[in-house]
């Protein structure tokens, strides 16, 4: 312990004697810790199966800030781990995973972000329909996530355009010379706001092979009428080298009051050649305060439905107690 904290201080003094700007300069740390309890199940057409459930959804910690320079810019640095606070004590587990880590410039022409970053695609009309992110319900859950990507290597520009925000985005993939770039890829989004209606269109291309480019179109609606939010999701991912897909999701969001809501979420994948897979939520969320919020959830999957990022198989469901603390 003597040994970690010898080092540990250590390694603060070279920062700050290197790194006088970033040390000093004000830093924010946040994060948020979303845990449920409850039972899953699932049906693989051989056997039918459930278990007990505590499960950590996403949760993460991470800091965040910005230092001035002499110029009309400044410098901003976001860094944010995921952890899983239920299971999986082990690093070597998946217990801390990187999310978006990147460190760009701001001015009044936009921002350049580089290192790792969500792709304009995934950010794409997100708080106009997926009301539901990162619980059982979340929209990864039942499509393919080739297209809903953090990308490693990557290049992006973000600006405010009019009504709405414009992405760009490179991802040099793999970066040894050897490989050529492979596993590249072109990202494009305009997300806009106007009064009650919420527009998102988006477009990235993926290269999965030297002969197989995959690409993603998605358009994202969103109209807020008085206390209800209906949302739509459609999107299509072709792919050289396979069958494409046909993804839609569509949301309900109803606010009883400032702190009662129930949500409604109905997604499908469509790959041809199978039967639709489905995935049906329904869930009433009540805010004990700003940041902290509690939620029942039941969430139904068929066809091979919730099968992504929830890691069940078949025809699967959830049901699950939550709570969502952010600071």
């Amino acid at each position: 312990m003597k040994s970690f904290t010898k080092n540990a201080a250590a390694l603060a003094v070279v920062t700050a004697i290197s790194l006088p700007g970033l040390a000093f300069a004000e830093a924010e740390i946040f994060g948020k810790a979303h845990l449920s309890f409850g039972t899953t199940s699932e049906d693989d057409g051989v056997t039918d199966v459930s278990s007990t459930a505590v499960a950590s959804h996403a949760s993460r910690v991470g800091i965040k800030g910005s230092v001035d320079t002499d110029a009309d810019t400044s410098v901003i640095y976001r860094f944010v781990w995921q952890i899983d606070m239920a299971d999986e004590g082990k690093s070597s587990n998946d217990h801390i995973k990187s999310r978006e880590q990147y460190v760009g410039l701001k001015g009044g022409w936009g921002q350049v972000r580089i290192g790792r970053d969500d792709s304009p695609y995934k950010k794409a009309g997100k708080k106009n329909v997926e009301h539901l992110s990162d619980t059982y319900a979340d929209y990864n859950n039942i499509i393919d996530k080739g297209q809903d990507t953090r990308n490693d290597n990557s290049l992006g520009y973000w600006n405010k355009v009019g009504p709405g925000k414009l992405g760009i985005q490179y991802s040099a993939g793999d970066d040894d010379p050897s490989a050529e770039n492979a596993g590249q890829s072109y990202s494009f989004a305009y997300d806009m706001k106007m009064g009650s209606i919420g527009f998102a269109v988006a477009y990235q291309t993926i290269e999965k092979s030297a002969t197989n480019d995959e690409t993603g179109t998605k358009l994202v609606f969103g109209y807020k009428l008085g206390s209800t939010k209906l949302g739509l999701i459609g999107e299509t991912v072709e792919d050289d080298g396979t069958l494409d897909d046909t993804n839609m999701l569509f949301s309900v969001k109803h606010n009883f009051d400032k702190k009662n809501a129930i949500k409604f979420v109905y997604g499908t994948k469509d790959q041809g050649n199978t039967d639709d897979a489905t995935m049906t939520a329904l869930a009433y969320d009540h805010k004990m305060g700003k940041k902290v919020s509690v939620y029942a959830l039941l969430s139904d999957g068929a066809d091979n439905g919730m099968n992504d990022a929830s890691k069940l198989a078949g025809d699967s469901s959830a049901i699950a107690l939550g709570v969502i603390a952010k600071f």
